[in-house]
């Protein structure tokens, strides 16, 4: 978890499956708008939709999504979390994204609604970075024409030679049948549960109440918690109170709005102060994230 800055770092590629998702971010691909027969094969419908994520083409990826999802977040403002690349990074990225390996595991379910297991091979994000300017768009957007072709023709030799260093592992998705068409069910509307804990195993003297004890959150949401703190001692108590976010994977998808108690704070003897905190569940969480912890812990200083 950190501060909220207004010069946000780039977001780094991440290789873990449960989000796999996230990893799969490089360009902005051209897929049809409208639908085709190849949307009645539910592999070939789950191939795109990784493919146009790969590519960071969140417009093509949401054509791919079901309407009851789409009814939770609309096309605007899932991509604009998503965030997506412009001028030539598109054409690179879109170039690696022709060499995305998919390979169906199992299917399994009804004719309405199935759950595919796949294993990805994909060309490692981290591992191209030095040739792509550390997927800098700036830089890659300046390049000349001639050396920017020079790139591409590159990247296309190399995956025509099989030379990508590759990133790989297995996600299971939920597709959805609507008239004859399938899409991928993300379960939005579930949202993201975020239960809140109390540590006082090393802080005694204090009582401590949460204004809320569980968040159910979407992506980009702002929540505020309040601790009403007493203190039961006869002398003003100084606690440190620490933030768990778990799985700590994805702890920095969990942003600091504002916060009144990232320093320690002192509590007078026999009184009781409220102390909040506003935070900001980003809108860039991998999608199948469906709950984080947090867990304050509290220190007493003296």
């Amino acid at each position: 978890m950190r501060m909220i800055s207004s010069d946000r770092a780039k977001m780094a590629w991440l290789t873990v499956p449960i989000i796999f998702v996230s990893l799969l971010a490089a360009n902005r691909m051209t897929w049809p708008t409208e639908p085709s027969l190849s949307d009645q094969d539910p592999a070939r419908v789950l191939q795109a939709y990784v493919r146009a994520t790969y590519a960071r083409d969140f417009v093509a990826a949401y054509r791919f999504i079901s309407a009851e999802d789409r009814k939770v977040r609309d096309l605007n403002r899932y991509v604009q979390q998503r965030g997506s690349y412009g001028g030539f990074i598109l054409e690179a990225a879109r170039k690696l994204s022709e060499y995305v390996e998919i390979q169906t595991l199992k299917t399994q379910g009804s004719p309405n609604r199935v759950h595919m297991s796949i294993k990805y091979r994909v060309p490692d994000p981290q591992k191209l970075a030095p040739l792509l300017f550390n997927w800098d768009p700036y830089r890659l957007n300046a390049l000349p024409p001639a050396e920017q072709k020079r790139l591409i023709d590159s990247l296309d030799q190399r995956g025509r030679e099989g030379s990508f260093a590759m990133s790989q592992g297995e996600e299971t998705f939920e597709l959805v049948k609507e008239s004859n068409d399938w899409r991928i069910f993300l379960n939005w509307a579930a949202g993201v549960k975020i239960p809140l804990r109390l540590d006082l195993s090393k802080s005694t003297d204090l009582d401590i109440a949460l204004s809320k004890n569980e968040f159910v959150l979407q992506p980009g949401e702002v929540f505020e918690i309040v601790l009403k703190i007493k203190n039961h001692a006869k002398q003003p108590v100084t606690v440190r109170i620490g933030h768990l976010v778990e799985p700590s994977l994805i702890a920095d998808f969990l942003d600091f709005v504002q916060c009144g108690f990232l320093l320690p704070v002192t509590v007078q003897p026999e009184k009781e102060q409220e102390f909040s905190g506003t935070y900001m569940l980003r809108g860039s969480l991998p999608e199948g994230i469906r709950q984080l912890n947090l867990t304050y812990d509290f220190r007493q200083l003296q």
